[in-house]
């Protein structure tokens, strides 16, 4: 009923993604794009990243969990089916595992060193650190529009979005597997003037996080649950592959210079969709067999949850030596990238995967201790 959802080209992009909006937050402590010409557009928008992941965790999600389509195939006729209430609280169980123990990891990572002083140095942010702000960080809520300042760990707030999206992802699912292909193009028509609006009357940028986070997320989430839809209906054209994937790194390469975000976030589609056709066309990846880049894709969850600890730890060391970002930038960059990396793996290996592996082996002891588990199968409503 699901897939591997690990498919090269595209974890190569979760790097990168990562990649981008690291070097984004990098560059608001050293400035070093403003010595980089007509490229410094580039890093200045590595915002950009985020959507990125917005749009293909949709993707992702649904091309994995086929236990969502609306549509079976029965002895006579095609037949529409529910799917049933074990099968989406399993997906709910897997998720909340795949994205909880880090967050929650990261959570007492940073309350541990404020506990510690941080080198004696005060939050900036006294409501960062905000028995509220826990609150809202524990129930993975800081990103609804609840919160104005950040977070303890702020690049949690588009986890909190992934997180409304995979709660409600199962009756996306069934909606958008209910109705013909032609209804999945007509919601990615939909979805960039509806991203238009929300880039003009937000002052023409989408880097939009606490206050409406959510419009930019749940309008990429659709678009990558509908890319997955159409894909295999085009798939099979060489041509319409090589046009998505030049065409999207073009519009993303060009939107991001010019800092028209709109235009970027549509290049991400299509190159992701691209890259997408390509593995369901079968064909070897784009960006080739690439262990290093391939690994990092694999580890970029972690890393971006990891960056807000290694900054703030910089920065105590730094304010506590009396030294400026802007004065020591190569030592800046490689503390923090440093102390990102390190934990970064560490998460993966000591909270991320065991975590995932114990609530596989609890799910797979559910389902075998249980009849009703066992045999289960979706509900047919005829």
């Amino acid at each position: 009923m699901s897939q591997k959802p690990d498919i090269t080209d595209l974890t190569i992009c979760r790097a990168a993604f990562a990649a981008w909006v690291f070097v984004y937050y990098l560059d608001l402590h050293l400035r070093f794009s403003q010595a980089l010409g007509p490229f410094s557009a580039l890093i200045a928008h590595g915002y950009m990243g985020i959507d990125g992941f917005f749009i293909l965790s949709g993707l992702i999600l649904l091309h994995t969990h086929r236990e969502f389509d609306a549509i079976a195939t029965g002895y006579f006729d095609v037949e529409f089916r529910w799917p049933s209430p074990g099968a989406v609280l399993r997906f709910y169980a897997k998720r909340l595992a795949r994205i909880y123990p880090v967050h929650l990891a990261t959570i007492l990572i940073l309350l541990a060193l404020l506990a510690c002083g941080a080198l004696g140095a005060v939050p900036q942010v006294q409501q960062r650190f905000g028995i509220a702000t826990l609150a809202k960080s524990l129930l993975l809520a800081q990103g609804w529009g609840t919160d104005h300042f950040e977070a303890l760990n702020y690049t949690a707030w588009s986890i909190s979005t992934e997180w409304a999206g995979y709660l409600l992802f199962p009756f996306f699912a069934l909606i958008l597997t209910y109705f013909i292909r032609e209804v999945s193009v007509q919601i990615i028509i939909m979805v960039f003037p509806l991203l238009g609006l929300i880039y003009f009357f937000s002052g023409r940028t989408l880097n939009l996080a606490f206050s409406a986070g959510l419009l930019r997320f749940f309008l990429e989430f659709l678009s990558g649950m509908a890319a997955f839809r159409i894909a295999a209906a085009v798939a099979d054209h060489l041509f319409v592959r090589r046009l998505f994937l030049g065409g999207g790194a073009t519009l993303v390469f060009f939107g991001s210079a010019t800092g028209a975000d709109l235009v970027t976030v549509l290049g991400l589609w299509a190159l992701i969709f691209g890259f997408y056709l390509q593995a369901d066309a079968q064909r070897p990846p784009v960006l080739g067999r690439r262990p290093v880049l391939h690994f990092l894709g694999l580890l970029s969850y972690c890393f971006y949850m990891s960056f807000a600890i290694a900054e703030l730890f910089t920065v105590q060391v730094f304010r506590h030596f009396g030294w400026q970002p802007m004065d020591e930038k190569l030592f800046f960059a490689a503390l923090v990238t440093g102390i990102t990396f390190i934990l970064a793996v560490l998460l993966r290996s000591f909270v991320e995967q065991p975590c995932r592996r114990a609530i596989d082996r609890w799910l797979q002891t559910v389902q075998a201790t249980s009849p009703a588990a066992a045999t289960e199968k979706p509900q047919s409503l005829f």
